[in-house]
């Protein structure tokens, strides 16, 4: 009991650690935690830890610097929580055999050099080397690597980022003008970039098409099922093998949006990507002709939708030309229904006995709704990428 009381203090406890500028004022204008208890995980949950290591040791260094004299025998603790940190943010995959023993060779190293010359100098913690090379290798074997990573560094949601860890020479354009300027891509696909945009591009030599987008593009993609084109744009990735469709995202804002035109895509938040792809699917929006969806990176919330106006799915023959003749109101819904691609509902058995004419040739979906709706005293709603009508009758 003594050597614990003299070691801490007479209360058994240091007192709560504070910084001080050049005058002696408290710049945080409030006491800090107490670090008496901490241990290593503790340190990866820490704010002001992980601020430090970000930086590359440019931010909270004064704290750390008092801290360590403060807190000597947490030392070994630190220095642990910094290799294991280290490590972890040197991953840019699931790790592979080779950064696997990179890793295990480091935190035994640093476990070592923690049991040399320093048992007097703090408390004594049964089993401590082996709890944490258990540790380190639970992280690697079960393949949770990423998810620390994530956790306390970020996955990188911004454009300069996503591209400053590109594996391949990247070519990138900008479109500084105030017209849409389309950029034609080595596989035949072509993108149409909105002023303001940015997209860095390869020549797709590797086994993916891989491009990175801040602002909006609008894709019209090249099937090739060999080789799935992916998009990074800020918060959210998008995959596919051959479509057409939009990608808003812009850098410092935390709202993207992606909506299809033709063919089928999968979106995800780019904190999934490296995820195991079991993982990866459950959390991944699909998207079909006219619909889209919106993403919020504050919430982390994906709001699947139809978009503002569909448009018929492309089919051989050219579009439909949408006049009716005493055409049964069941029989139009339908063939709207198929023409766009969108889920229609409807329960009004008496609809299939109410017959119209009705030339609505190549109005916007929506209009023709509105004016079949008025026509048979009908109200409809869009409920997620469905539209459900209501009502109706046949006193025409």
């Amino acid at each position: 009991m003594k050597k614990i009381l003299k070691f801490f203090g007479s209360n058994g406890l240091k007192p709560p650690l504070y910084i001080y500028n050049a005058k002696g004022v408290d710049t945080n204008h409030q006491a800090l935690k107490n670090y008496n208890d901490y241990n290593t995980e503790d340190f990866f949950q820490d704010e002001r830890f992980r601020k430090w290591m970000i930086s590359g040791g440019n931010e909270e260094s004064l704290f750390w610097e008092n801290f360590n004299k403060q807190y000597p025998e947490k030392s070994n603790d630190l220095r642990l929580a910094k290799n294991l940190f280290n490590s972890l943010h040197q991953l840019q995959a699931v790790p592979d055999g080779e950064i696997k023993a990179r890793i295990w060779n480091n935190v035994e190293q640093v476990v070592e050099d923690s049991d040399v010359g320093n048992e007097t100098n703090r408390p004594v913690r049964p089993l401590y080397r082996w709890w944490w090379m258990a540790a380190a290798t639970l992280l690697i074997a079960g393949g949770l690597a990423w998810n620390l990573r994530s956790a306390f560094m970020g996955a990188p949601l911004e454009y300069k980022k996503q591209v400053s860890l590109a594996k391949t020479t990247l070519q990138e354009t900008v479109n500084n003008t105030r017209t849409e300027q389309t950029v034609l891509l080595m596989d035949g696909s072509s993108v149409k970039l909105k002023p303001g945009s940015k997209l860095s591009y390869s020549d797709f030599s590797e086994k993916q098409r891989v491009v990175y987008l801040d602002g909006e593009g609008y894709f019209d993609v090249t099937k090739d099922k060999s080789k799935p084109f992916i998009v990074y744009a800020g918060h959210i990735v998008v995959q596919v093998v051959g479509t057409s469709f939009k990608v808003v995202s812009r850098t410092g804002n935390t709202k993207s949006n992606v909506s299809v035109m033709s063919g089928k895509v999968k979106v995800f938040s780019a904190g999934k990507m490296h995820e195991v792809d079991s993982q990866k699917e459950d959390q991944a929006v699909y998207l079909t002709p006219n619909q889209q969806v919106a993403f919020d990176a504050n919430t982390n919330v994906f709001e699947k939708g139809l978009v503002a106006e569909p448009v018929q799915v492309a089919k051989t023959g050219g579009a439909e030309e949408f006049y009716f003749t005493n055409t049964s109101v069941n029989e139009i819904l339908r063939e709207l229904e198929t023409a766009y691609g969108v889920k229609m509902r409807f329960n009004n058995t008496s609809l299939e006995s109410c017959k119209v004419t009705a030339p609505l040739g190549d109005l916007p979906l929506f209009r023709k709704l509105d004016i079949i709706c008025q026509t048979i005293g009908a109200t409809y709603e869009v409920f997620g990428t469905e539209i459900v009508i209501s009502g109706g009758s046949c006193d025409l």
